[in-house]
């Protein structure tokens, strides 16, 4: 069996060989630690940087979307212009359309008027 002496110099080793591997497992952490930290460093930059894009990108889309509307709504008001004009154009065609009708009635009484007209005259011999 060992003596104390020699069991307290194991003890010794051992806790000397603990303290040595501990402070490398503790440094080897520090340095992944700060590897994870420039990493996560680097990636809240990126998002950041996508962010921006993002929202640039959206301002971009959402200034088209205004333009687009703006030039539906003027299409939108020259449509409504064009239907105006074709409801007038509807409306005095219904009254050429009438007045043809007139003209129609007219003339079939003057043709009835020359019929008989034409029914009295003696025939040529």
């Amino acid at each position: 069996m060992p003596t104390h002496e020699e069991r307290l110099t194991i003890l010794e080793y051992d806790l000397k060989q603990y303290k040595t591997e501990t402070i490398k497992a503790y440094g080897e952490m520090a340095i992944e630690t700060i590897m994870v930290r420039g990493l996560i460093e680097d990636a809240v930059k990126g998002l950041s940087s996508l962010r921006t894009q993002f929202e640039q990108r959206f301002e971009r889309v959402d200034a088209r979307l205004d333009a687009m509307d703006a030039h539906l709504e003027s299409i939108d008001m020259r449509l409504d212009r064009v239907d105006t004009r074709l409801d007038q154009m509807g409306t005095g065609l219904d009254r050429v359309n009438t007045h043809l009708e007139s003209m129609e009635t007219r003339f079939d009484r003057v043709e009835n008027v020359l019929a008989q007209i034409l029914a009295r005259l003696p025939e040529k011999p």
